[in-house]
């Protein structure tokens, strides 16, 4: 395990949400790692892992981006903006390049998560 110290209601929300979640860590890095993550419909894979890297300040500090792997795609084949291949935590990963104002005190991992969600969702139906 890694000392990844979360507030006890992002433990609680990921325990409750995804069972198999994992912390993880590599030099100062800390980050998550949700496995088997299950996209919304129009993606190939229909999961993917889901890793999110926590800032050193969080929760004051915002979570910024997500990362797949392996890569995912729309099924109708059409491209999605603001994507890159980073490696972190030894393992190459799909940064999702998405920004948001972070509310200290408000947001925290289930925002984040909705959040990736809902642009998830935003970019199958924009078309």
């Amino acid at each position: 395990m890694t000392n990844l110290l979360l507030p006890a209601e992002d433990i609680e929300y990921l325990s409750a949400n995804f069972s198999n979640w994992q912390p993880l860590s590599e030099n100062s890095k800390k980050g998550i790692l949700i496995p088997d993550y299950q996209l919304p419909n129009g993606y190939i894979p229909k999961k993917s892992e889901l890793m999110i890297i926590i800032p050193s300040d969080y929760p004051t500090a915002k979570i910024d981006m997500f990362y797949f792997c392996p890569d995912i795609k729309k099924k109708d084949g059409t491209d999605i903006a603001a994507l890159n291949t980073e490696t972190h935590f030894q393992r190459n990963w799909q940064r999702w390049s998405r920004h948001y104002d972070w509310r200290a005190g408000i947001d925290n991992i289930a925002t984040h998560i909705s959040y990736i969600y809902n642009q998830l969702k935003f970019e199958i139906d924009k078309g």
